[in-house]
């Protein structure tokens, strides 16, 4: 099994041990080298002192204070302040002391300067500097040839006390450090565990924990539950990770929503497409069979029934003409040929153009006049079938016998607005943000079902969005819907622009 193969918790945890165990062990063998230094290093300074100072205990204090009597001699002025603490030290450890020069300078209390003389000149001799130290005592004398100053000292000071051997011996000294360094390194390695384990299951929940959620989350968005949200996470690296998947999970809730919308819509559409070639086709039927029946005796009345077999037919024409038109524009199979053209005046063509057509099918039309010129970029017969499919609209919808539409023009940042205001039966605010979705129907156009599909608009936001604009329904003043349509402004000079092989 190779280290990838492990789960992440149990990688987790191995990276926790050895988190603990590796510093241990580095701590046991720094220690380890420390004590190893510190014994051999204090063996060789015993060793060292043990030559140059045979005594044990409290004498170990004793040669410094004679080396610096020595030193005292030797200078050419004596000063009390520089020996005081010496002879004081040597007096504590049962030393009397002389200091003669031209005299007695100095002698310890109680005792007897030629009894300190006597016992000098028996251990170390008549004369010069000289320093005898043995079982018997301490005996030195030290004078000084530049100052003139003699030191002298007798006393009852052994090389070795005895109370000394009731010291620590080495073997317990070398075991009292062994137990002490044991127990460091025990209380260390302890704590070193606690403190790595508390942070082993503090790292596993804010790494486990987050990744269980996901992974709960995960198995309901695979049986389509997409509501499972995640709890809220930290702002470290995982919570970001928890917080993506919580917003792809929304996204994923919203798309599901918006195809069970989009397919609810599509099942409608498909029972008013079918209604509406449903109806037709039965007046194709009734009156042609009238016609083969002989029921249509005259011929006026057999020409007003091949009449109304005609207008069926048309309708079924004009409805397979703008689906067919639809499902183009959705599969981008429309080749656009690109022009810029001044807006006011080609609104004004289209409309002198078409305005007595759309009269016989009982729409008005007028256009508000704007002095500003305005240069769009568009295709001349894709933009006219989205002002035919709006002026369509409005004349389904109509109040009366008569539909009034009125175009104009603004300015809205970088874009020209192109308002097409009715005095139709409108629709409702709550149902504008939907007027243009694929399939959908307001609910005066379901009362109208012969006359719409539904896909009229929704080819309108198409075409829009290929020309690089937008659309928005609004309330008119008219009292019926104001469609308006954005497109980009273009700058004059771009009316020699063409681009004939473009695909929306």
């Amino acid at each position: 099994m190779h280290l990838r193969d492990l789960s992440l918790k149990t990688k987790l945890l191995l990276t926790n041990a050895l988190m603990v165990v590796i510093p241990i062990c580095v701590l046991v063998a720094i220690g380890a080298v420390l004590l190893g230094g510190l014994r051999h290093a204090g063996t060789l300074q015993q060793q060292a002192l043990e030559l140059l100072w045979p005594e044990k205990g409290t004498n170990l204090s004793v040669p410094l204070a004679l080396s610096s009597l020595r030193a005292a001699a030797e200078r050419k002025q004596f000063k009390w302040s520089h020996v005081e603490r010496d002879v004081h030290l040597l007096e504590s450890a049962g030393v009397r002391v002389s200091i003669v020069k031209d005299g007695l300078l100095y002698l310890t209390d109680g005792a007897d300067a030629d009894d300190i003389r006597y016992a000098v000149m028996r251990a170390c001799g008549a004369r010069g500097s000289a320093l005898t130290w043995n079982d018997a005592g301490l005996f030195f004398r030290y004078e000084g040839d530049r100052s003139g100053i003699v030191f002298m000292g007798a006393g009852a000071v052994p090389m070795m006390r005895h109370h000394d051997e009731m010291r620590i011996s080495p073997p317990m000294r070398e075991t009292v450090i062994n137990a002490v360094f044991i127990f460091f390194i025990v209380i260390t390695s302890a704590g070193i565990f606690l403190l790595g384990r508390y942070l082993a299951r503090l790292l596993s929940a804010q790494i486990l924990a987050p990744l269980a959620a996901i992974r709960d989350a995960a198995g309901a968005m695979q049986h389509g539950d997409f509501d499972h949200v995640l709890p809220p996470m930290g702002s470290d690296e995982v919570g970001a990770t928890c917080r993506a998947f919580d917003a792809m999970r929304s996204d994923l809730r919203r798309a599901r929503l918006r195809e069970e919308q989009e397919e609810a819509r599509r099942r409608e559409f498909l029972i008013g497409v079918l209604h509406d070639i449903a109806t037709p086709l039965t007046a194709v039927k009734g009156y042609a069979s009238g016609l083969i029946d002989g029921i249509a005796a005259t011929p006026e009345k057999q020409r007003a029934y091949a009449e109304r077999i005609a207008r069926a037919a048309a309708t079924m024409e004009g409805l397979t003409t703008q689906l067919r038109s639809f499902l183009r524009t959705e599969t981008g199979e429309v080749s656009l040929t690109w022009e810029v053209v001044e807006a006011q005046t080609w609104l004004n063509a289209f409309i002198d153009a078409h305005a007595a057509d759309f009269r016989e099918r009982g729409i008005e039309l007028s256009m508000e006049e704007d002095r500003e010129q305005t240069y769009i970029r568009i295709d001349r017969s894709a933009f006219a079938r989205v002002l035919e499919n709006l002026w369509e609209n409005s004349g389904k919808y109509r109040r009366g016998e008569r539909a009034h539409v009125c175009m104009s023009l603004s300015h809205e940042g970088d874009f020209l607005a192109i308002r097409c205001d009715d005095d139709g039966v409108g629709v409702r605010e709550e149902e504008r943000e939907r007027l243009f979705d694929l399939f959908y129907r307001t609910d005066a156009a379901r009362t109208h079902v012969a006359d719409g599909s539904g896909l009229g608009l929704a080819i309108v936001r198409r075409m829009m969005t290929t020309f690089g604009g937008s659309v928005r329904a609004e309330e008119s003043p008219m009292g019926g819907l104001r469609i308006v349509l954005l497109l980009p402004i273009r700058k004059k000079e771009d009316t020699h622009e063409e681009d004939t092989a473009g695909r929306g």
